[in-house]
């Protein structure tokens, strides 16, 4: 009994052994990757160091000493870029002159193209002076092909003096925009007063002419017949009444004459 639970023992051991070796077997994707960045790893450092050969002939010799050495025929970079390389270089001589120190940053890859950058500048100090950026780039046959240069400006570098100066000049422009707005604001607001003025006279004309055009004429009388007809028509009783008693006066019928129209008389004579 005993040595079946040493068996059983062994055995279990065996098992997690075996899959503990299982485990940690890397897989042939992982080994693939892992040794693909190890390739990338060297080609970025093989290329700092291709670069760092650049800075040094920079540094080491003046353009002139390139130049000369190029009129003579003599190859000083043995790359498909050199003429191009000599541009740049000359670029940053006509712009602050010899150079006098290099900083070689690290490579870097992206795309597939691998690129590395040289901080130039006229001082002995790299950190100080002027500089600029130097930027030369691989293929993936780790050859040099082109070079590109521009201004570059470590952030840093400036002094407190510095940065409150180009924050005080970046808030009086953004207050001097601000104000110009306003004022051209201000000054289309004020036009509009012209605008509404402009249309105020053409109201006052229309109001003139119209009082100045003649009143209407008023209609002309109406001939004496039709008013004393309207006033016998009004006094219809009184008509009846005087009638009645002009037949009885005449001894006559009162549609034998007519009446016409009633007048007061200004005498009481009648009475």
């Amino acid at each position: 009994m005993k040595k079946l639970k040493n068996l059983l023992l062994v055995l279990v051991c065996v098992t997690l052994a075996a899959f503990a070796m299982t485990g940690c077997e890397k897989t042939s994707s992982q080994k693939e990757d892992e040794a693909q960045s190890e390739i990338e790893a060297q080609n970025i450092r093989d290329i700092t160091s291709f670069t760092q050969n650049f800075a040094n002939l920079m540094t080491k010799y003046t353009y002139e000493d390139f130049e000369t050495a190029e009129a003579s025929g003599n190859t000083v970079v043995s790359v498909t870029f050199d003429n191009d390389w000599g541009v740049r270089w000359k670029e940053f001589v006509d712009e602050y002159g010899e150079v006098a120190s290099a900083k070689v940053l690290d490579a870097t890859k992206s795309d597939g193209v691998y690129s590395d950058q040289i901080i130039l500048s006229n001082s002995k100090n790299v950190d100080e002076g002027n500089q600029m950026i130097l930027t030369i780039t691989y293929n993936d046959q780790l050859t040099a092909v082109s070079t590109t240069i521009g201004e570059y400006s470590d952030d840093s570098r400036e002094t407190v003096g510095s940065k409150m100066k180009t924050a005080g000049i970046n808030t009086a422009t953004g207050l001097i925009v601000v104000f110009v707005i306003l004022i051209f604001l201000s000054l289309v607001i004020y036009c509009f007063r012209f605008v509404g003025s402009s249309e105020k006279p053409q109201n006052k004309d229309k109001t003139a002419k119209q009082e100045a055009a003649p009143a209407p004429e008023p209609a002309a009388a109406a001939p004496a017949e039709s008013t004393e007809s309207e006033e016998l028509s009004d006094q219809e009783e009184l008509v009846a009444v005087i009638a009645a008693a002009i037949a009885a006066a005449e001894g006559t019928s009162p549609e034998g004459f007519r009446v016409r129209s009633i007048r007061r008389l200004r005498s009481n004579k009648w009475r």
